[in-house]
């Protein structure tokens, strides 16, 4: 077994967003999925992307408002709603709310999240861990 906290995990930033990377292949040698806890503030995002064809997503949303977005659908979510995302689909989301948006997002399998932050505007800016 193994425990990652949050206060320790290192964060990936984004569009006013970061990314606590929890369950990776880095933290916990996980070698079939990819935990990560995503804090948006107002009028930030997660900008539409894909990940590899094989690579299903799950946001579930802890706290705030948001509208999600898959290919060309899009619809508002808030607390404890699971948006599902199939393999390669182009999905984000972004905070609609006044507050903070706070989701888990849940990959199947694993993919090089670094990479894709480094991609955005922004780039990747390491905090604790």
């Amino acid at each position: 077994m193994k425990v990652v906290h949050l206060r320790t995990a290192k964060a990936l930033k984004g569009n006013r967003s970061r990314s606590f990377q929890l369950v990776t292949p880095e933290t916990v040698r996980a070698e079939q999925m990819l935990v990560t806890l995503v804090e948006v503030l107002p009028g930030g995002s997660t900008p539409p992307h894909k990940h590899g064809p094989e690579v299903e997503s799950v946001y579930f949303i802890l706290e705030g408002k948001g509208e999600a977005i898959s290919d060309r659908e899009k619809r508002l979510v808030g607390p404890n709603a699971a948006v599902f995302f199939p393999s390669g689909s182009k999905h984000g989301i972004r905070n609609t709310g006044k507050g903070k948006l706070r989701y888990l997002s849940i990959h199947v399998p694993p993919y090089d999240i670094e990479s894709l932050y480094k991609t955005w505007e922004g780039a990747l800016l390491t905090l604790g861990g």
